[in-house]
């Protein structure tokens, strides 16, 4: 551990880690021989034990990482989410009185193309806050493995150095994802763009599917750029280089089975605590009536709360869940277990 709370590579930024090892602790000299336990198996300062997690460990680290330190981890992801969401949220306003501004009122094709661009401002918007708050929040997570609760000035002085690179991340993400995109959905709109309808529709499936494949693959072989950049002070090369590391070989589809059930389980929170936004939602539409201008304001209005409301419940969860499956890896492949039980004896904290 560092003086900033950080977890520090084993070596050289750019070394890959060795294989997967047998986890046991050593035998004490003179002792007689039998089967050896590993004796970190209840040593549990934090909200894991100190050892290499399975995955009700994971899972259930994330919501007590949540519980345990809920004022940062809330709080900070309300915080920024709002400052994603709010500028969001005017330029979908802007783009509806645009549409209006254009006759009378919304034609249908313009209501419709307004409805779709204020959503997708709203889904990046996000997705870029959740990106930030899944780098962020591995600090306060790496030290509630500890035991420990950091405040916010804590936390800033500890990551502020690192939001140029992690930054730089998201923004190296986001146009790969814009790139794939193109390529893959690019031909299929040609084709339909030219009356080739069957075949539009047909390599659009096609590009769907291979978006699907690619987003996956992709994602889950970068997870653990974000904790590498803040924890072990990574710029974004050394960062993907330590992730790809990571997640080489059967670790990669752990670490996306892992993270796909926890995706899932996001997604129905989030879902049921979406759904009385979007009754109100429709209670907005049925009260504006014909004036469409002040139903689509109002939809998009609630649709960013809803989002906020959301996300500030779910984004943490996530952000955990990807943090302790890189800390689980490091506890197999390089004993980073020994390094955080000596951290906790040297330092101790109080229990949770």
């Amino acid at each position: 551990m560092t003086a900033t709370g950080g977890f520090p590579a084993p070596g050289p930024q750019d070394r890959e880690p060795p294989r997967d090892r047998p986890h046991s602790a050593p035998a004490a000299p003179g002792a007689s021989a039998r089967p050896r336990t590993p004796i970190l198996a209840s040593y549990k300062p934090g909200i894991v034990p100190l050892r290499p997690l399975q995955v009700s460990d994971i899972l259930d680290g994330a919501v007590r990482a949540v519980r345990f330190n809920p004022r940062l981890m809330l709080g900070l992801s309300a915080l920024v989410l709002a400052l994603f969401l709010v500028p969001s949220a005017a330029l979908g306003i802007g783009a509806t009185q645009f549409a209006a501004g254009i006759a009378s009122g919304p034609r249908p094709d313009a209501e419709a193309f307004v409805g779709i661009l204020s959503w997708l401002i709203e889904a990046g918007s996000t997705w870029l806050a959740t990106a930030l708050l899944s780098g962020v929040l591995i600090h306060v997570l790496g030290q509630a493995v500890l035991g420990r609760k950091p405040d916010l000035s804590q936390t800033w002085r500890a990551t502020r150095r690192r939001l140029l690179p992690l930054v730089g991340f998201i923004a190296l993400t986001g146009l790969f994802g814009l790139l794939a995109t193109a390529l893959l959905f690019g031909p299929g709109v040609l084709l339909l763009a030219n009356d080739s309808v069957t075949a539009g529709l047909i390599l659009l499936f096609l590009g769907s599917l291979g978006l699907a494949v690619v987003a996956l693959a992709v994602s889950t072989k970068i997870s653990m750029t974000g904790p590498a950049i803040v924890l072990e002070g990574h710029g974004v090369r050394g960062g993907l280089r330590r992730s790809f590391a990571l997640t080489r070989g059967a670790a990669f589809w752990r670490v996306l089975g892992i993270s796909l059930l926890a995706g899932l389980i996001a997604w129905a929170v989030g879902w049921l605590l979406k759904l009385p936004f979007q009754l109100i939602g429709l209670i907005v539409i049925a009260i504006a009536g014909q004036d469409t201008e002040s139903g689509q304001i109002g939809v998009t209005v609630v649709s960013h709360l809803s989002s906020l409301f959301a996300g500030a419940i779910t984004a943490p969860f996530l952000a955990a869940v990807t943090g302790l499956l890189y800390i689980d890896r490091r506890m197999r492949l390089e004993a980073l277990d020994v390094i955080l039980l000596r951290e906790a004896q040297a330092n101790p904290a109080p229990r949770i």
